[in-house]
């Protein structure tokens, strides 16, 4: 690819990411899936060139992922959103998993893991903070 083709194709690329027709047409395909676009997407939405790479980023991770099925990327997510205690996550992501055939009891199995996951991490940190504080203080101990 010569030095002029690829700044054709960036421009391309850099044009499509700011079209707002396609913005329109993305903020119409998730209304009508979803009854609605949401707070997030509504205000990314005002910008054209992050909420349109945005959303197809989405698209290609969450419904056409490259190894694993569509099931199991919504139920990786609900494990992330539950992860970062991120409400609305869960609840969009719960609501697709089930759409994609997970069951209610998988959905549980999954929480139950990132929980326990969550636990673990958070232990390990702060018995090392615990630890460490007490040798400080042993230290400096008459």
């Amino acid at each position: 690819m010569t030095g002029k083709n690829r700044k054709e194709l960036l421009e391309k690329a850099k044009d499509a990411m700011a079209d707002k027709e396609l913005s329109e047409a993305l903020c119409e395909m998730i209304t009508e899936q979803r009854g609605g676009l949401g707070f997030l997407l509504s205000m990314l939405s005002e910008r054209p060139r992050t909420f349109n790479p945005f959303i197809l980023k989405g698209l290609s991770i969450y419904r056409e992922p490259a190894a694993i099925d569509t099931k199991t990327a919504e139920l990786v997510a609900i494990a992330a959103a539950a992860a970062l205690s991120c409400e609305h996550c869960l609840e969009v992501h719960i609501d697709r998993a089930v759409t994609e055939g997970a069951t209610l009891d998988e959905i549980m199995d999954v929480m139950l893991i990132t929980a326990s996951i969550a636990e673990s991490s958070t232990l390990s940190v702060a018995f090392r903070k615990l630890k460490q504080g007490a040798g400080k203080i042993k230290k400096a101990a008459p």
